[in-house]
């Protein structure tokens, strides 16, 4: 369990610090020119709570792979956490990257990125494990009614 929990601190130790990075960058670069997501204290700490647990939970797995992408996860959640209290004259999460259009369109950060790329990690790591764990009862004919 220590070698997976060493893993997701260390990942998410590298994710916040890109992302911070690459905010600072742009907004000492476009500064005002930026999007932001408003975001209360609540609703802050509901989600920093909410992916410490869902890590604690990956950690005990011992899985490394489920290690990486908590620390995707929670590297991702702490840049949201600490950039909304880094910059607090800005109304919100600064988000410097836009797809689409200016009614249908999304405004997302690195944070978010890396939020959305541990679901990417945990979903074939998860259907890896069932499909070993069960590989004797997948065989088995289901009787159809």
């Amino acid at each position: 369990m220590a070698r997976s929990a060493v893993l997701l601190l260390l990942v998410a130790t590298v994710v916040a610090a890109v992302d911070l990075a690459h905010k600072a960058v742009v907004i000492a670069d476009r500064g005002e020119g930026l999007l932001y997501h408003e975001r209360s204290a609540a609703y802050i700490l509901g989600v920093a709570i909410g992916a410490l647990a869902w890590c604690v939970a990956l950690v005990a797995t011992r899985s490394l792979a489920l290690a990486l992408a908590g620390g995707l996860l929670l590297g991702g959640a702490t840049g949201n956490a600490i950039s909304w209290a880094l910059w607090p004259d800005y109304e919100g999460t600064p988000n410097p990257f836009f797809l689409g259009d200016e009614e249908l369109g999304i405004a997302f950060n690195l944070a978010d990125v890396f939020v959305v790329a541990s679901v990417f990690v945990v979903l074939p790591v998860a259907i890896v494990a069932f499909v070993v764990r069960d590989r004797d009862r997948l065989g088995e004919r289901v009787p159809l009614r």
